[in-house]
């Protein structure tokens, strides 16, 4: 049952390329909205967490669909291999910014709009890695900052931390993996520090550190406001980082909600309580739509 829901769900997202997947709602389309008609985003954009299946991306797009019907939906995917090459982000974002692009030029979309247009919801650090890749390629090919827009947070940003990295790799597992693994995983950490601490200066900035000053950037980020929602049981991404990384951008001048789950895991704080979830992607729509750039 649950393989038929999600093949119906993602049965009404045509794919762009391997990692790229949009959805077009009918111009006629009469379904019920949560919020007032030409009050729903244009556009809401998914960043997913990485190796996320199918039937997990298909629940937030049917619920984004029942939410707000009139509005486009962009999933950009996340891989394990894009961890290893910057170039194979970009590659896998490339057809993404190409949609965006013929958005703004047909203009479904405003590329300075006095309102935000697009939600995005980004999930973990796979969904942060492909969002500042996003917003730098945008900046490269246009010459300027990414739409004025809002923005989710589930479980992320996160930065370096052996137990954090750790989990993240047992966990992608089966079980009778884990115990031969772990050795090999633990010394691929430790590589990891060496390679980003004591020779930096040869390795350039590592990953997780990029995303978080790129989402911090107020060059690259445009955003009316943004919501963290994460977990205290989370063992992939810390909550401290997550708290760290909000406190920063409320420093740097952006309007932030933070929103802690007691005792919900990583990524799945929408299971944990779905009822408190949307509200806080609806809210953080709807105080997005009071607002303007600067405010």
């Amino acid at each position: 049952m649950a393989s038929n829901q999600s093949t119906a769900a993602l049965s009404m997202v045509k794919k762009l390329s391997p990692f790229v997947y949009f959805y077009e709602p009918e111009p006629s389309a009469t379904q019920q909205t949560a919020v007032q008609p030409g009050y729903a985003p244009k556009l809401v954009l998914i960043a997913s967490w990485m190796d996320a299946q199918d039937l997990h991306i298909a629940k937030y797009i049917a619920k984004y669909r029942i939410l707000y019907p009139t509005s486009a939906i962009l999933l950009v995917r996340f891989f394990f291999r894009h961890c290893l090459r910057e170039s194979a982000v970009a590659a896998a974002v490339e057809p993404a910014l190409v949609y965006l692009l013929s958005k703004l030029q047909s203009g479904a979309l405003s590329a300075t709009p006095a309102q935000p247009e697009i939600l995005v919801h980004t999930f973990s650090n796979g969904g942060c890695t492909t969002m500042q890749t996003f917003y730098q390629l945008f900046r490269s090919r246009t010459g300027r900052a990414f739409p004025l827009h809002a923005a989710v947070y589930d479980s992320c940003p996160g930065f370096y931390s052996f137990s954090s990295l750790y989990s993240v790799f047992m966990l992608s597992l089966p079980k009778m993996f884990r115990l031969i693994a772990a050795p090999f995983i633990s010394a691929f950490i430790l590589a990891l520090w060496v390679w980003h601490s004591p020779l930096n200066i040869l390795a350039g900035e590592d990953m997780l550190s990029k995303n978080g000053r790129t989402l911090n950037d107020l060059d690259l980020v445009k955003q009316t406001n943004r919501s963290y929602i994460y977990g205290t049981a989370d063992v992939m991404v810390e909550w401290k980082h997550v708290e760290k990384h909000a406190a920063e951008a409320a420093a740097h001048g952006y309007l932030v909600r933070r929103e802690a789950f007691e005792h919900s895991p990583h990524a799945s704080h929408m299971r944990t309580d779905g009822g408190r979830y949307w509200k806080i992607v609806v809210d953080t729509w709807e105080k997005a739509m009071k607002l303007k750039a600067g405010h």
